[in-house]
Formats: C-alpha cells, structure tokens, sequence
C-alpha cells in the first residue's frame, strides 16, 4: 500500500485477518494498486497548478477560487500575479505597509506614499509612481486601487519621471580693479 496514508489509516484499509486470503487478497492487492494510481494522478494534477504557467482555462477556475476579477484592459501577466498572490493580497490590503508590498509582487516596481500632506485634507494620500509604470496601468489604475488600498482615503496620483543629468565643476577666476575718483 501507499505510504502517502498515516499507519492508522493503513491499518484500517487492511483485510481482516480471515478475509486476507484468496480471492479476496487478489481482488484487495487489485483495488489498492488502481488507488495508489489514481491518487499519484490527482497529486500530480494538483501540483502542475500554477497561476504563471497554466493554460488559460485554469487560470481562469483558478481565479474564481480566488476571487479575483480579470479588470478591463488588464495584461495576462499581471492578471496571473493577481491570481498567484491572492491570497498575500487580500492579507496585505488596507494598509500603507501592504499596499507597497501588493505593487512589488505584482511587479510594477517601487511606490511612494505620502500621508496627510495637507493639513486641511488630512485623508488624501499622494501616490507616486514611476512614469512608465504609470502608462502602462492608467486604465485601470482606480480599480487596483480601489481593491488594494485604504478605505476613507482619497488617492491622487503623480506621474514621476527620472532623468539622468551631469554636473561638471569648473573654475572661474577674473581680475577686479577698483578707482576712486576724487572730486
């Protein structure tokens, strides 16, 4: 038998003493190697699903498990992301800390936070991100946030953009000559 079951349970599967014989042993040794295939099947099956490599299909089981809804306009790898880190997601939703770590595992880089930079309206927070990034997820970047972010918070998003730029030293050096003219 498998040694996938505990000892108790094998002891339990086992013929009694008096059936182990004959017909019945040859029909038990029978039924146990079928098992022993169909669970060494189904445990291959379950370890083959992946939300990075499974076909469309399964993706798609995989995120009604999950409870994850494909957003408009949303690419195949980062609603596979979505799937894969459901359940981190839906842990790290809601707070300032999460948020941050949501938007690396799905793997759009760094973001900054900013909280209660206005004294007046102290519940907007100032997200900034990356202006690549920022292209590419624009249509639906509400509804991420939306799904990720704080409730009672009002969001506004800036675009950053990095620039490389040199700065060269150099000396500068004059004559000076001063006269002062007596009347």
């Amino acid at each position: 038998m498998n040694d996938a079951f505990p000892k108790d349970v094998r002891d339990r599967i086992a013929l009694r003493f008096w059936q182990d014989e004959g017909e019945l042993h040859r029909t038990g040794e029978v039924i146990d190697r079928f098992f022993d295939a169909f669970q060494n099947r189904l445990r291959l099956v379950l370890c083959s699903v992946d939300a990075e490599t499974c076909s469309g299909e399964l993706l798609d089981l995989l995120a009604f498990q999950r409870d994850v809804d494909r957003l408009p306009g949303e690419p195949d790898a980062m609603f596979r992301k979505r799937v894969q880190f459901a359940a981190a997601n839906a842990r790290d939703a809601g707070s300032l800390a999460g948020f941050r770590r949501i938007w690396e595992r799905l793997g759009l880089g760094t973001i900054e936070q900013i909280e209660r930079f206005d004294p007046v309206n102290w519940d907007v927070v100032k997200l900034r991100i990356d202006e690549q990034v920022f292209a590419e997820i624009e249509q639906f970047l509400d509804m991420l946030i939306q799904m990720y972010g704080r409730t009672c918070r009002r969001y506004h998003t800036e675009s950053v953009a990095l620039a490389s730029f040199g700065l060269m030293g150099f000396e500068y050096a004059g004559d000076y000559f001063y006269a002062k003219a007596i009347l």
